[in-house]
């Protein structure tokens, strides 16, 4: 029987790409897992709208300034946008093979790295079935 929830939370394998230090010129895939809220389409919407309106001011005013301002919103949307989604993680461990938990200082170093939003990304993406939907960069 489907039930159909307010909130639906749900651990998805997150798969990441990074280049081997041992094979120059090849990457390696590594693979953790991140449990995600799924949020419904009025909240991506939102989301959506917020950044969109964020590129009108850009096109408005394609100064320098504004472009820096803009690109500088659209980080804090785009990084809101995943803490709003990524509930826990596992399977992420330091130089010395030890755990690291989810805390707010692990998830904004992670989010330094385009190759881990990738990943995120794409997870999040085959979690809700649509291939179109985007969290951030």
């Amino acid at each position: 029987m489907f039930k159909l929830v307010d909130s639906l939370t749900a651990w998805w394998p997150v798969k990441v790409l990074q280049p081997d230090p041992d094979k120059p010129g090849t990457m390696k895939e590594f693979e953790f897992e991140i449990e995600f809220e799924i949020i419904d389409r009025d909240e991506t919407k939102r989301m959506d709208e917020q950044r969109a309106e964020l590129i009108k001011q850009a096109e408005a005013d394609p100064s320098e300034a504004t472009l820096r301002r803009v690109q500088d919103a659209l980080e804090e949307v785009n990084l809101a946008s995943f803490r709003r989604v990524i509930r826990n993680w596992r399977g992420i461990v330091d130089e010395q093979d030890r755990p690291i938990s989810f805390t707010e200082e692990s998830f904004v170093v992670a989010m330094k790295h385009n190759r881990i939003r990738a990943g995120i990304n794409k997870a999040y993406q085959e979690a809700i079935g649509q291939e179109g939907v985007r969290l951030g960069n």
